[in-house]
């Protein structure tokens, strides 16, 4: 066989491997998006509406929001000023200081008049050694931990460790959550008591105003780079991982917003230190644990509870998110991958670990084989026009199906966008996103790769030694 044949065996070869793999992406956002809108029914016919519990007429169960900040001076107040403001009778702040050397204790201090108070310790998860306690004497039911710096894994079992309440809210320092999120949400625990960890939904909070913990948006649209992000973030938490929440196989809660069974977290550990991505590492952690042991269990994510998060407006940030995101996905999956093709639960086991593994995480080394396919075909003169024509009608499938379908969900459950030249907008800018920005954030993902597979550290925004804090962005 001649160089030039075999170069067209190889290179048919990878067009039938590429359009399989992109065609098994489309039957899965398919299959996902139909079980979206088989769990939505499942809890709204077995729930309570959260506006009919009178939780101030009987003794709801106590929530702790858990916020660990380490040098986040520009977002602590307002992140703390929304949970305060949460519209639910019995629940406490505790924010974790990580031994900031920014003004972010001081801040603390002078907005919500501190004092020292001696708090209870109730579990022995964390390590860090503590340096004081505060109590607010404005606001009795915020308390705030001072430690050495010991990364945000640490922080959040510091958190865990000072309250004994039933379920715990762990919220990033830069996140601001709505009013009735936690009223929301506690009411899922309510009406199904073997559920364990629940998300709820995440966006931007690029194009929105914050004011003593009101949230109102801007009417200006949003920057094209910035509008990406915002369908990405559509796509993941209004409808993906709410679909895979039916099946009972999702493997991922966002970190800004995850509520817990403190019992549960304290079963499997806390949060392992070292873990780039500490809530996927939490998620898996306790997959392992209940399947194990064989206790029912639900883990889920509902799409109407609105927390807001910044996103990056740079490649540079940008940059450091996806790769840290990466990174920290492929360690999380070497270290669980004992639910590879687990006998115990053969969905988990056989279909959302190994989509997570095969689909998500080696999308990006497809991707420049792909690419690298593409370009030997040009080279050798061997570009088949109905491939690259189906590959990139199948691209496009992929992206436009789910870009309008998580848009739509929106519309229908959180209502974020005022008026329809918005919506159009974005579904616009989502077409376009395999168009250059697509292959940026492969070419970023692949990098973060390497750099795992050699034991590399990667940067981790103002902080280039702990990998557990997100790059900072500037605050509205």
């Amino acid at each position: 066989m001649n160089p030039t044949s075999f170069m067209s065996l190889v290179i048919r070869f990878m067009e039938y491997f590429f359009h399989l793999h992109l065609l098994l992406a489309l039957l899965t956002y398919g299959v996902v998006a139909t079980l979206f809108r088989k769990h939505i029914r499942h809890i709204r016919f077995r729930a309570i509406n959260h506006e009919k519990i009178p939780f101030e007429r009987f003794q709801a169960p106590l929530v702790s929001f858990v916020i660990p900040a380490f040098n986040e001076g520009q977002n602590i107040l307002d992140s703390v000023a929304a949970a305060l403001s949460a519209d639910y009778p019995a629940f406490q702040v505790i924010v974790v200081d990580d031994g900031s050397t920014d003004e972010t204790i001081s801040l603390l201090r002078n907005n919500y008049h501190l004092e020292a108070h001696a708090i209870r310790q109730y579990s022995k998860l964390g390590t860090a050694r503590l340096l004081h306690c505060y109590r607010s004497s404005s606001h009795p039911n915020l308390f705030v931990i001072q430690k050495e710096h010991s990364g945000k894994a640490d922080s959040l079992n510091v958190g865990i460790d000072y309250c004994n309440t039933e379920l715990i809210c762990c919220i990033d320092a830069d996140s601001i959550i709505t009013p009735d999120s936690l009223r929301k949400m506690v009411v899922k625990f309510i009406d199904e008591p073997s559920l364990i960890a629940l998300g709820g939904a995440i966006s931007p909070s690029n194009e929105i105003m914050v004011r003593d913990g009101k949230v109102s948006r801007r009417k200006s649209n949003q920057p094209i780079f910035v509008a990406v992000q915002i369908i990405e973030y559509l796509r993941s938490f209004t409808s993906w991982r709410t679909g895979w929440s039916y099946l009972d196989g999702l493997l991922i809660i966002g970190g800004a917003l995850t509520v817990f069974k403190r019992e549960a977290v304290i079963a499997v550990g806390g949060y392992r230190k070292g873990i780039a991505c500490e809530d996927l590492d939490m998620i898996l952690s306790l997959h392992r644990h209940f399947l194990n042991r064989q206790i029912p269990y639900h883990v889920w994510t509902i799409p109407d509870v609105i927390c807001w998060t910044r996103v990056p407006t740079d490649a540079k940030h940008l940059k450091i998110q996806r790769e840290r995101w990466m990174y920290g996905a492929l360690q999380s999956l070497k270290y669980h991958r004992a639910l590879a093709f687990n006998q115990k639960n053969p969905l988990i086991g056989w279909m959302a670990f190994p989509h997570l593994v095969f689909i998500e995480s080696f999308a990006p080394i497809f991707e420049l084989l792909g690419l690298l396919c593409f370009v030997s075909a040009l080279v050798f003169g061997l570009l088949s026009i109905p491939a690259f024509l189906i590959y990139g009608l199948l691209v496009f499938s992929i992206t436009g199906f789910y870009s309008w379908f998580a848009l739509a969900m929106n519309d229908a459950f959180i209502n974020t966008f005022p008026n329809l030249k918005q919506v159009i907008r974005l579904g616009l800018i989502g077409l376009i996103e395999p168009l250059g920005y697509r292959q940026r954030e492969s070419y970023w993902r692949i990098d973060a790769w390497w750099k795992w597979v050699r034991g590399e550290p990667i940067a981790w925004g103002n902080n280039t030694t702990d990998a557990s804090y997100s790059a900072k962005q500037d605050r509205i």
